[in-house]
């Protein structure tokens, strides 16, 4: 993540890097924008945007679906605006891996949808989202367990036209795929709702060799098989746009870099030659693969920090580990342990790092007395962990933690009092779930300790799992202007948002920020939810959405019952 107040030095190097963009067009100043009055918001009754079967599997705990465009201020686009599902179970010929939907700001509750068909086809039900390709990709009938990461094109025929994902079968080693999806491909024209239905995926049992043709319908296949291979159950792909590289970790402890993937790339310099497909780069650790911690156990995605080009993953033992960009340890002990590699003691999701400042952020689900958010300056990972901080968070019930998420004010203000980190934990008997709200001192850096009563609320009067949190500021409201949302799942089935705000100056150790929206009553959903994404700030109606999947089987809006991809609006959760 880039916040805008880092330091002068880093925040010049993030700027290749598009997530840096990304970052600033979300929290920099808006212009108010004027619009038409609107009646005042009541709180909705209990609905659905939409919700479409995916079969017997949807996207994992703690993995997300990913969203094409990137850009939330660019006007909503039925036709190219779309959302990738990766299917967390093996696929067949009819049951798909992957999916993707257009017509996305589709649905009836809260309002018309600006993609509802008023005159539909026999095979569009015209008031949900349509399918606009499914997919089983299979080079060893794997399921994708992890997030897809979508390709930047800044020009072309078609945008965001490639898409990188892992393929992971057990006892097989993981398999990193790059799809050059085509509209249409496993999209059912003949039933009725066909083009709800993600149940007659086109198949890819064979793959080509070099870099796939966008539009074509092909993907490239490299078997993470070097050292000892294995599947992969955490580690999404983390590319790195600018020089075309992707890290994925498998659950042996092996942390590969791929390079050419999605030649050509976001940089045109960045070395790609033409035509090549994905490949190890044996420039990183002399073989393509580094063995974290002598084959620390199950890694997470890895994270590049854009200024130095270090590289941070997490491992289930509970040690964070950090890497050069040439993949060397870092000197002088390259790892940083937090949990204690019991049961809930690993390090099972990405670690977060923040460029423009330069530190790194990681959570367990126990330290042996707590479940902890850690912060490591980066200059100090070099230093035998002499800036490790932490905040403990409550007494561990058996669970791991899961991404944590920063407030709007992390990112635009530079008042100290005003920045903070959520992130779930439990009570001090481990019995109810918590919010916590850890703040920082003036130098950024993380407070330590339990955070005091003021500063955590309740969940739940039970032990829950967390979905990841998810932050997002909409300056389009309402209410307006803006909204910082927090959005939070529970494995009981609870999605709600929550509204953000340090008008107070309540942030940090003064209070807790966070109050029930006034806009909204919880959602449910099945086995509760995956990893969050949100999209647009926009006026169209149904066009400022969240989109996930539920962790267990229930009834979907079109489909029957299954696993059900859902898209809900930010604001009234409908």
């Amino acid at each position: 993540m880039y916040p805008l107040n880092g330091t002068a030095a880093r925040m010049a190097v993030a700027q290749r890097d598009p997530r840096a963009n990304f970052n600033w067009f979300e929290h920099a100043p808006k212009p108010i924008r004027f619009q038409p009055r609107r009646p005042a918001w009541a709180r909705p009754a209990f609905s659905r945007d939409w919700s479409i079967n995916l079969g017997t599997g949807g996207t994992a705990a703690n993995a997300y679906p990913s969203k094409f465009t990137f850009d939330i201020t660019a006007a909503p686009s039925c036709t190219n605006d779309y959302v990738i599902y990766p299917v967390n179970v093996m696929g067949s010929t009819t049951q798909a891996n992957l999916v993707a939907f257009n017509n996305l700001y589709s649905g009836t509750a809260g309002g018309t949808g600006v993609c509802n068909r008023a005159t539909p086809p026999p095979d569009d039900d015209g008031t949900d989202a349509t399918v606009m390709w499914s997919y089983n990709v299979s080079a060893i009938g794997g399921a994708v367990t992890t997030s897809p990461v979508i390709s930047w094109d800044s020009s072309g025929p078609i945008l965001g036209s490639k898409v990188a994902f892992v393929e992971s079968a057990p006892g097989n080693p993981a398999h990193f795929h790059v799809l050059a999806w085509k509209a249409g491909d496993g999209v059912d024209t003949t039933d009725p709702d066909g083009l709800q239905d993600t149940m007659k995926p086109a198949q890819i049992t064979s793959f080509v060799a070099t870099a796939p043709v966008p539009g074509s319908g092909t993907a490239t296949d490299l078997a993470l098989t070097f050292d000892f291979g294995g599947p992969d159950t955490l580690s999404p792909p983390f590319v790195d746009y600018t020089h075309d590289y992707a890290y994925v970790g498998n659950d042996a402890g092996d942390l590969y870099r791929i390079k050419d993937v999605f030649c050509p790339s976001y940089n045109t310099d960045a070395g790609c030659t033409a035509g090549l497909g994905p490949s190890l780069d044996t420039s990183w650790g002399g073989t393509g693969y580094v063995e974290v911690g002598g084959g620390c156990g199950m890694l997470t995605g890895a994270v590049e920090d854009a200024a130095t080009g270090d590289v941070f993953v997490g491992c289930s033992n509970g040690v964070l580990y950090g890497y050069t960009s040439t993949g060397a340890a870092l000197p002088p002990g390259h790892s940083i342990t937090l949990g204690d590699n019991s049961t809930f003691g690993g390090i099972v999701v990405p670690p977060i790092v923040d460029s423009s400042n330069g530190f790194v952020y990681a959570v367990t689900g126990t330290t042996g007395t707590t479940p902890a958010l850690m912060q490591v300056p980066i200059s100090d990972f070099t230093n035998n962990a002499g800036g490790k901080r932490e905040a403990g968070l409550g007494l561990p019930p058996g669970e791991n933690l899961s991404i944590p998420a920063f407030n709007d004010a992390y990112f635009s203000s530079t008042t100290s009092g005003n920045w903070a980190v959520f992130s779930c934990g439990y009570d001090s008997t481990g019995s109810f779930t918590y919010l916590y709200d850890v703040g920082f001192g003036a130098t950024r850096l993380l407070n330590t300790g339990t955070p005091p009563a003021a500063n955590h609320f309740q969940l739940a009067s039970s032990v829950e799992a967390c979905a990841p949190l998810t932050g997002f500021v909409n300056a389009l409201g309402p209410p307006f202007p803006p909204n910082d949302w927090l959005f939070v799942g529970l494995s009981s089935g609870s999605v709600n948002n929550y509204e953000v705000s340090v008008s107070a100056g309540v942030t940090g150790s003064g209070g807790f920020p966070v109050s029930f929206s006034n806009t909204a009553t919880p959602y449910t959903v099945a086995g509760g939810p995956s990893g969050m994404i949100p999209d647009n700030e926009s006026t169209d109606t149904q066009a400022s959405s969240i989109y996930f999947s539920g962790l267990g089987a229930g009834a979907c809006g079109t489909g029957g019952t299954g696993y059900c991809a859902v898209k809900l609006t930010q604001a009234g959760l409908n």
